[in-house]
């Protein structure tokens, strides 16, 4: 790992790590931080930045899916949601970790499930789409199906070919965590629980913890939040 902060132990100085967090929508996202931090040695130093950052209507409006191009949800800062293709946002993405790179930042995570391509990077990148296919994996070792909640209904093509590649077969319910209510989680869930799934994904870096324990009481199967599984585990890395 490039340029790793150091401990400097006769002057009792600590250098922070610094973790680059791309968000798929604009910075900083309240509603991720500071709930993830916990997982994180104090130490450690986020940085926000949004693909959306600089985007005004205009900018926004151009980075609408197309009907064969695939649908990504986040939010503004303002809290209003906001959809977009992935195939659009992929070279700004590019260009914020290349600042990361310039800024010798030691992590970088790209808070979005969406499966993407690597991108290049001296510094290491936190994919949650193969984290959280495979860690998924490594808890269900017959695969099978799962049942996967996802934001939204556009999305549930993409998400079930994502799951298949992860060899499992999954049945999709759809509740925004950007436009989110309890019943439509209840309902979400509730759909699911009735069918052979081994567990429920709340497939989207946008659902909380607090959504999980509303899914919680309507299941009798196991549920995944996705951000705890990612940033749990990228926090092992530091």
């Amino acid at each position: 790992m490039r340029n790793p902060a150091s401990l400097i132990v006769k002057g009792a100085r600590v250098m922070k790590k610094k973790v680059g967090i791309i968000t798929i929508g604009q910075a900083p996202r309240s509603d991720l931080f500071p709930e993830v931090a916990r997982f994180f040695d104090e130490k450690v130093e986020f940085i926000q930045r949004g693909v959306l950052d600089q985007l005004d209507s205009v900018a926004l409006k151009k980075l609408l899916p197309a009907s064969d191009e695939i649908t990504l949800v986040s939010k503004l800062k303002d809290g209003t949601p906001v959809t977009m293709a992935k195939e659009k946002i992929i070279p700004i993405i590019q260009a914020i970790i290349d600042q990361f790179n310039q800024e010798h930042v030691d992590l970088i995570i790209l808070a979005c499930t969406g499966a993407f391509k690597s991108f290049q990077s001296d510094t290491p990148i936190i994919y949650p789409d193969y984290l959280l296919n495979h860690t998924t994996q490594g808890l269900f070792r017959n695969n099978g199906q799962i049942g996967v909640i996802v934001p939204l209904t556009e999305q549930i093509d993409a998400i079930k070919l994502k799951w298949k590649q992860a060899g499992f077969d999954a049945i999709c319910s759809a509740c925004s965590p950007y436009e989110y209510t309890e019943e439509a989680m209840a309902r979400a869930v509730t759909a699911l629980n009735h069918m052979d799934v081994e567990a429920i994904v709340l497939d989207c870096i946008g659902y909380t913890s607090v959504m999980k324990e509303v899914a919680k009481k309507h299941s009798v199967k196991p549920v995944i939040l996705s951000r705890n599984m990612v940033f749990q585990n990228a926090a092992e890395l530091l």
